[in-house]
């Protein structure tokens, strides 16, 4: 009879199959001395109820046969389902912590490393057994034992190792003495023979150089050259310290944990920074002059108080930041993302050597309001003001008396900020999520993705869901409409969509978190959405409910379904396009060319209004004149000063992370301001996919985060872009346009193709370089002269449906579908 059986190997489950995942998340030293470490361990793969309701046990191990059990005790991870990045089972009955104590560790003269290890039992199968992993460099520091003993934490490979060390030698003095540095130790009382030089060496170029010692019982001496130092011409060229005996044989030399780090002048804006290294042992590094944080501590205000930065009543707060920096000149300090390149810029105080900075991460001014910083990883530096190379800026580091008072961890409006530090000492700010914990995780989305479906049925709340720019802005033909619908006074709620609370919105309007329960219910309920970009795929438009599509821009380069064959195509997401333009009520067209590009482009075959867009009514109406000169005080532009605005388009193939693309200026932004005199202010706005940030002057300004482009445009006396839509609106004004088409050739040919022949109809010229479009700064009237009839030829066709009632032709078109739900 046939075996019809499928071989074990194939049926059965193995060690890939339902691998054990356990991680640390969490080490610090507790004032008795023990590590306690917390973090999360499952079995991937298994239903959370088979891991759930089974023990695990944690040990520490050194070489085969040397064990130590640790007590763990189980608690509650929801970290654990979200790096999970599944949605199937929950983990968040997978945390767990221990504590480790020291002393059963040093079990033998010689010293041991040991392995934290980790079991699951799981489903009655064998327990899982593995090590246990932490992300990152290791943030818990040396732990000195005894006075030549000592524990120095450590990830190797990304396993958490304890090492159990005899020192031989430690150093217990660094001073200078003119142009040397004399470094002064001990020897272990029981340790090797003595030492015949200090060896310094350069890691990066091994460079060694090694110095005579002088010897007096068990302690010795060196002096090392200072002209070894200082021709470094990157950040940071850290040296090796080590002691060197009889045979060649070379070790590092520790620190004593009371020795203070030393800096020490080696001229051109360089130091000498004498320190311990993760490891705990002597480190030279030769640098730029680096501010070392000594202070960093939460302090509360009272809503009364005189608190320089906590104005606005709110007691909740700011972060003290001080320490020493011997630097010379002006300084600004500059929060920077380390996923896309954002900034936060704030104010410094230096003073006799010393900086100090009240921070407020949960409440920071910028162009587009005071709000948090977003999140993700922040690093502190500091900087000349309007320094834009980042090769210049310097980071903040942390003392290490301070660095077992590190991570400081404060809910603030919603999310966790944490004050911690990484590659040993440089001092960062992680702004957590600002989504609520119950909704975040592929398994709660699903959840909340099913709840959305059960919800379309309920009956329409009489509101109104705006969405622009995937709520990254209050701004665009969204806030048009929604400025219309107020001036109307309709009965109805107004709800904005804020991703990451990054956005500002006017009194009166209700914020709705992006991928929240309450966003979800909205998209079900809302009588009525605009938005500017798709909605979810999921999506499904309820019964009674009027959903309108600005969209966002005139297209010159292809978009949607017409990518299809090209560099740029997503066949994933064009294939979603019919049925997601399905879903629509309304396609709002900007003009008569636009509206049989856009339904080809989507697959769109509803109603489409030809009103033009409701975010350019701000270019006709009345009191224009008067909005302008807001904003130019809003931005601090004096009176009499011409803007150029310069607004380049985004590149596909630039990806950043983060869902960002990368900053790739190529207009020279120092030789425009040469050329130019300070009789002009350069606006740089970014598109709100790229990254970075320009560091603000008196002449150059990045307005990338400031809320609505259309009143950029009001101000602007010439534009200045390559292929992006705004060159449709701006168009409106009559105003001189010059193109930076520096890669015309493969963005039209290669990266995303043009639906009309923009060479022949560009209504200003084409430039290559940037000395091409400084010198047609210096007269734009004249660069444009001989462009005046494709000017007026590419009004007529892009600007045909523009009069300044855009936004009152959408409002009469929902408001005869959904009714007005009652007047005020």
């Amino acid at each position: 009879m046939l075996d019809r059986r499928l071989p074990r190997g194939v049926v059965g489950l193995g060690t890939a199959d339902i691998p054990l995942d356990a991680r640390i998340t969490q080490a610090a030293w507790d004032e008795d001395g023990r590590l306690r470490l917390k973090g999360f361990a499952y079995v991937r793969n298994l239903p959370a109820g088979r891991i759930a309701a089974r023990a695990r046990i944690a040990w520490l191990r050194a070489g085969k046969r040397r064990a130590v059990p640790l007590r763990l005790r189980t608690v509650r991870s929801r970290e654990a389902t979200l790096a999970s990045r599944q949605g199937l089972h929950s983990y968040d009955r997978a945390g767990f912590e221990v504590v480790v104590d020291p002393a059963k560790l040093v079990t033998t003269r010689a010293g041991a490393t040991w392995n934290l290890e980790l079991g699951a039992y799981a489903g009655g199968l064998l327990p899982r057994t593995g090590p246990v992993r932490m992300s990152g460099p290791c943030p818990v520091p040396v732990r000195h034992l005894d006075d030549f003993l000592r524990l120095v934490p450590t990830l190797s490979d990304g396993r958490f190792r304890l090492r159990v060390e005899r020192l031989k030698a430690r150093l217990v003095a660094h001073t200078r003495d003119g142009e040397h540095l004399c470094i002064e130790g001990e020897l272990a009382p029981d340790g090797p023979g003595a030492p015949i030089a200090l060896r310094v060496e350069n890691w990066r170029t091994k460079e060694a150089h090694d110095l005579p010692v002088t010897l007096g019982g068990r302690t010795f001496g060196a002096r090392v050259p200072l002209a070894l130092f200082g021709a470094a011409q990157g950040a940071a060229d850290p040296w090796g310290v080590g002691l060197v005996r009889e045979g060649g044989a070379w070790s590092p030399l520790p620190v004593r944990p009371d020795i203070a780090p030393g800096r020490h002048a080696l001229g051109g804006g360089r130091e000498l920074m004498v320190l311990a290294n993760p490891s705990g042992n002597t480190e030279l590094r030769d640098q730029t002059v680096r501010p070392v944080v000594d202070t960093v501590r939460w302090e509360e205000c009272a809503a009364d108080s005189a608190c320089r930065v906590c104005t606005d009543g709110d007691d909740t707060g700011h972060l003290l930041l001080a320490g020493s920096y011997p630097g010379a000149g002006r300084r600004e300090l500059v929060l920077v993302h380390s996923g896309h390149d954002e900034e936060a810029v704030l104010p410094l105080t230096l003073a006799d050597g010393r900086f100090e900075a009240l921070v407020r991460p949960h409440a920071v001014a910028g162009p587009a309001g005071t709000l948090p910083l977003a999140e993700g990883n922040w690093y502190l530096f500091l900087r000349e003001p309007g320094e834009s190379d980042p090769e210049r800026r310097v980071p903040l580091l942390v003392a290490p008396a301070r660095h077992a008072d590190l991570p400081l961890v404060r809910n603030l409006r919603g999310r966790d900020l944490t004050v911690q530090r990484r590659h040993h000492d440089q001092l960062l700010i992680t702004s957590g999520s600002a989504l609520p914990e119950r909704d975040q995780g592929r398994g709660a989305q699903a959840a909340l993705r099913a709840r959305y479906a059960e919800q379309r049925t309920l009956p329409r709340r009489d509101a109104v869901l705006y969405a622009s720019f995937d709520g990254r802005q209050y701004s665009d033909s969204p806030r048009a409409v929604h400025q219309e619908l107020l001036a109307r006074n309709i009965e109805w709620e107004h709800l904005w969509v804020v991703r990451d609370q990054q956005v500002d919105v006017p009194p009166g309007v209700t914020t709705v978190a992006l991928w929240s329960a309450e966003w979800h219910e909205a998209l079900a309920r809302c009588r009525a959405v605009v938005t500017n970009t798709h909605l979810p795929e999921w999506f499904e438009r309820a019964e009674g409910q009027y959903v309108v599509q600005t969209w966002h821009g005139t297209p010159l380069k292809r978009i949607g379904r017409d990518l299809a064959g090209s560099a740029s195509a997503d066949r994933k997401y064009i294939a979603t396009l019919p049925a997601r333009a399905d879903q629509w009520s309304l396609l709002v067209s900007p003009n008569s060319f636009a509206t049989p590009v856009l339904r080809g482009a989507f697959g769109y075959e509803g109603d489409v209004l030809a009103s033009g867009y409701p975010r350019n009514d701000v270019l006709h109406a009345a009191d224009r004149d008067k909005v302008a000169a807001s904003v130019r005080e809003r931005l601090a532009i004096p009176d009499g000063r011409r803007v150029i605005l310069y607004a380049p388009t985004w590149r596909e193939n630039q990806p950043r992370r983060s869902g960002r693309y990368g900053l790739d200026l190529q207009l020279d932004l120092a030789a425009v301001r040469a050329a130019l005199g300070d009789d002009h202010v350069l606006l740089v706005r970014r598109h709100y996919l790229v990254g970075g940030a320009v560091p603000d002057s008196d002449f150059v300004r990045d307005v990338s985060r400031y809320p609505d482009a259309a009143e950029l445009l009001l101000i602007a006396d010439v534009l200045v872009t390559d292929y992006s839509s705004m060159m449709f609106d701006y168009a409106q004004t009559g105003r001189p346009m010059l193109f930076h088409t520096y890669d015309l050739d493969h963005y039209r040919d290669t990266l995303r193709g043009f639906y009309f022949d923009f060479t022949a109809q560009a209504p200003g010229p084409l430039l290559r370089t940037s000395d091409e479009v400084i010198a047609a700064l210096l007269d734009p009237d004249a660069a444009v002269a001989g462009h005046r009839d494709s000017y007026e030829r590419f009004r007529e066709a892009f600007c045909d449906l523009d009069d300044g009632t855009a936004a009152a032709q959408v409002a009469d078109a929902m408001l005869a579908h959904v009714g007005d739900g009652g007047r005020r």
